[in-house]
């Protein structure tokens, strides 16, 4: 905190020194800019206000029908229409502005003067307001009335351009999007026609697919049903002998061997036996793979039935030829075929027959599957390619449709505009200016002058402290001296320098009050001299 106040200290000093450099620029840059204010030109400020009556009997009805311009187009069309350089060059006439340029180069000035000081602004609903500062009042009113007979003038020959050039752009725009139509129309014809057969809608390829799924399935179940039932019969086949012995019983003969008995009969219950366990070996592997209700399952049974009725009638028919007188007889063996073999063998038959057949369908049905999954693959992309080009005929008509509305909106609107008053112009407040200027704000100005002039002279005094190297304190002397600092001598002053310096402070303080008195009297001046209102 020492140190802090230590160098205040030594910079107030430093300040202090060179305080009458400081005051001497402070009073230049006072004078100077007080004088520049003083002979600022006053600035007068004229207003106007414009009402644009668009609320005619024909707009209501005419609604969604004619073309209608909004309010905010309005302002953009005035401002675009007072600010542009013709414009600004008929103003600058009619106010006699241009009397005063003797070269281009002042003509240019007086048309930028005028394109900044120009101020249109929306004060409502319709409602305008337009704005010009000038040197002088009556120049400030003869601008503003210049621009509200321009804006006048102007303004309904630039609607009716408008609605002219927007009917010629629309019409360019229908010959171009009516050639775009033709040549989209164009492409979806050709690529329905080279895409004849795959385009949405005319079939149902899922469902074609699906169904020919389902009778790959049906083939390939039925395939593997056969093959399995072959494969039974000829387990079967191998286990049942192709000959059986048979024994035929006749007359005896005379020297001709013993007689016998009924060995015939002893076969065919043999026979019967191997059909019966032929039937009930069948009907077990059925149960394994079937229920009780399937087809073959009920047939077998039925067969094993007959089979057991069959071997019960040949016993009954033993038993009684037991019983009977017997006579001599002869027995004669023979082998035959054993009709149960043929049997197996003949459905083997057929079996390999209907498998040969379900073995076709099922490469058929393969081969519609793999069609079908083919087509179902191309279908899509034609699909989506189709989708692409109808909306883009969509968009393309679309856009053609609402040109083609807007078109006829215009020429109603056109129709609307040159035959009809729509728009009415009603000026509010006439051109006026007051006769207090709005510009400068001397009195600001002058305040401003004073502190930047302060402000000046003591960054000038501190300027030159900074450019000066003399060795003001004990401490600036330790950091710069190689030797030790032993002491400090304080200054001793008599009574005539006491007073002299006394003297001087006065003189600076008084100078310092002149300068405020100064700048009191000025801001006197400009308040008597201000004009009334």
């Amino acid at each position: 905190m020492i140190g802090v106040r230590s160098i205040a200290l030594t910079y107030a000093r430093a300040l202090w020194r060179r305080r009458w450099f400081g005051l001497a620029v402070a009073w230049i840059i006072c004078l100077a800019g007080w004088a520049f204010v003083i002979h600022m030109p006053n600035q007068y400020e004229a207003k106007a206000r414009i009402y644009v009556d668009t609320d005619s009997m024909l707009r209501p009805l005419m609604r969604g029908i004619a073309i209608d311009t909004n309010i905010l187009t309005q302002v953009d069309v005035m401002q675009r229409t007072l600010l542009s350089r013709p414009n600004l060059q008929k103003v600058s006439h009619m106010a006699d502005l241009d009397l005063g340029a003797r070269t281009p180069a002042e003509a240019e000035d007086i048309l930028n003067g005028l394109r900044q000081r120009i101020v249109v602004t929306a004060d409502g609903r319709n409602l305008f307001a337009l704005a010009y500062i000038g040197s002088s009042r009556e120049s400030a009113i003869k601008v503003v009335q210049s621009l509200l007979s321009v804006f006048v003038e102007s303004n309904l020959g630039n609607s009716r351009k408008d609605i002219a050039s927007a009917r010629s752009f629309i019409d360019d725009q229908l010959k171009e999007y009516a050639q775009q139509l033709d040549l989209a129309e164009k492409r979806v014809a050709d690529f329905k026609a080279k895409n004849i057969g795959f385009l949405p809608g005319e079939n149902n390829y899922n469902n074609k697919l699906d169904a020919a799924r389902q009778e790959l399935e049906k083939a390939k179940g039925e395939l593997d049903e056969n093959r399995q039932r072959r494969d039974e019969l000829t387990k079967q086949l191998a286990s049942v002998p192709r000959y059986v012995d048979t024994v035929s019983i006749g007359p005896a003969d005379d020297g001709v061997g013993p007689p016998l008995g009924l060995p015939g009969d002893a076969g065919g219950t043999d026979a019967s036996n191997a059909r019966i366990a032929e039937l009930e070996a069948k009907l077990k592997s059925l149960l394994e793979n079937y229920t009780e209700l399937h087809p073959d399952v009920v047939k077998t049974k039925r067969l094993l039935e007959q089979a057991r009725q069959d071997a019960k009638q040949a016993q009954d028919q033993k038993t009684g030829a037991s019983d009977a007188p017997t006579t001599p007889s002869r027995a004669t063996r023979s082998t035959a075929s054993n009709p149960v073999y043929e049997q197996l063998q003949l459905q083997l038959v057929t079996l390999e027959t209907t498998i040969a057949s379900l073995d076709l369908r099922y490469r058929r049905a393969q081969a519609e599957v793999e069609k079908w999954e083919k087509l179902a693959k191309s279908v899509p992309e034609v699909a989506a390619e189709m989708a692409k080009l109808t909306r883009d005929y969509d968009v393309i008509k679309k856009a053609y449709d609402e040109l083609l509305n807007r078109r006829e909106s215009a020429k109603i609107g056109s129709d609307l505009e040159t035959q009809t008053q729509t728009v009415q112009f009603r000026v509010v407040d006439p051109p006026e200016s007051p006769t207090m200027p709005v510009a400068p704000k001397r009195g600001l100005l002058i305040s401003v002058v004073l502190v930047a002039g302060i402000a000046a002279g003591v960054a000038f005094a501190f300027l030159l402290a900074q450019i000066d190297d003399s060795i003001m304190t004990v401490r600036q002397l330790k950091d710069l001296a190689t030797v030790p600092v032993l002491g400090a001598i304080s200054a001793v002053s008599r009574a005539s320098q006491s007073r002299r310096r006394r003297l001087t402070t006065a003189g600076f303080v008084v100078i310092c009050l002149g300068l405020v008195a100064v700048y009191l009297g000025i801001v006197s001046v400009e308040i008597l001299m201000r004009p009334r209102a």
